[in-house]
């Protein structure tokens, strides 16, 4: 008994000084990265006061040159943190995208209802080890993360219309959502197909009533993307392709036979286990379309997060060594093309919860009806 209550207590005082040391770097990192080396997130501010100035936002931007690439709403969800200069805001956004991760933790942690304090604490604390690459160069990654789970969540509420709803969320980057988003407006049926179609076109249609040749634009700055090739010594797509040594450019599609493969590989896992309930099925599917995603660095792998709490169901050293393994890779490869194990580990590893789950319940598998 005495053994068990200091083991016990070891435990405590590791999972909080991990955390510590977690946010003490982060801190670090952050301070490291103002200035001209928050490069993702200039494309965001400076795409804001584009909007601002009537200007076109499809352009190049911050000591990097890097383009916007995203649908129009993206940038209009930033116009709030316009009305601060560029290092209040840079903090700004990652207090609310940290904000996010904590509750997508606490919300999928109560879903289970197998994690203590101190397990969720250590959770968030190798989110930030494994998220570093985010504030690194302040990606909307959390915020990308925390649509997604909120999707899964009304999903398992029969919210099919909201779901829909939600739609343009999801378009933020829509590149990681292959399996996704289709599984999605499946789970939702009609009700939500429609709802989606509603809410993207309407937000299509301000853009066209303001900028009429938007998507000429858009389409323009992605030509250029096209010959580009992804030359960057350490931050390396975190694809196959990448993994494997192949040169991609920069909008992802220089295999798209290889990618082509892996969305088929997993469609038929997601399909193969559509009997699971909701929100382990579209954790499976999230981890799922990271793995066939044209185009990933190592910021998206907070994406595996629902599908790792759910690996981690019952907590136990097994689950907090995959947490500490998740977080050791992409540290260890520079959060480069390697990181991609990550990927494959946690999918593997669903896989094998699946069909564990499937063999013991030996339920027939049936379509999910709304």
């Amino acid at each position: 008994m005495q053994l068990m209550k200091i083991q016990k207590t070891l435990y405590r005082v590791f999972v909080l000084v991990n955390l510590v040391l977690a946010i003490s770097f982060m801190l670090y990192t952050v301070n490291l990265s103002r200035g001209d080396e928050l490069w993702d997130f200039q494309v965001f501010y400076g795409a804001v006061h584009n909007v601002l100035a009537g200007s076109s936002i499809y352009t190049n931007y911050g000591a990097a040159h890097l383009p916007f690439w995203y649908f129009p709403w993206v940038a209009w969800i930033f116009i709030p943190l316009a009305m601060f200069p560029f290092e209040p805001a840079s903090f700004i956004f990652l207090a609310l995208g940290l904000t996010i991760t904590a509750l997508v933790i606490h919300s999928l942690t109560k879903h289970y209802e197998g994690f203590d304090l101190f397990a969720r604490l250590y959770i968030f604390s190798m989110v930030i080890w494994l998220s570093w690459l985010v504030y690194r160069v302040g990606q909307m990654s959390y915020f990308v993360l925390g649509a997604a789970v909120l999707v899964m969540f009304v999903l398992a509420r029969r919210g099919y219309y909201l779901a829909g709803l939600l739609m343009p969320l999801l378009l933020l980057k829509p590149h990681l959502f292959l399996i996704f988003i289709p599984l999605v407006l499946w789970l939702g049926g009609w009700k939500t197909l429609l709802t989606a179609a509603l809410s993207s076109l309407s937000l299509f249609g301000i853009e066209f009533l303001v900028t009429p040749d938007w998507i000429r634009q858009m389409l323009a700055l992605l030509t250029k993307g096209i010959g580009s090739a992804d030359i960057n010594q350490f931050y390396k797509f975190t694809t196959l392709p990448s993994l494997l040594g192949l040169g991609q450019n920069y909008t992802g599609v220089t295999y798209l036979i290889m990618t082509a493969v892996l969305v088929a590989i997993s469609a038929v896992i997601v399909i193969r286990f559509r009997s699971l309930p909701i929100i382990p099925l579209l954790s499976l599917a999230l981890a799922a379309s990271l793995f066939c995603a044209v185009r990933s660095y190592a910021y998206d792998l907070v994406l595996l997060i629902p599908a790792m709490i759910w690996l981690s169901e019952k907590w136990s050293i097994k689950t907090a060594v995959m947490w500490a393994a998740a977080a050791i890779i992409p540290l260890l490869s520079h959060f480069s093309a390697e990181a991609y194990f990550v990927t494959m580990m946690v999918l593997a590893l669903c896989v094998c919860k699946a069909i564990s789950i499937e063999k013991r319940n030996k339920v027939p598998v049936i379509l999910p009806q709304n």
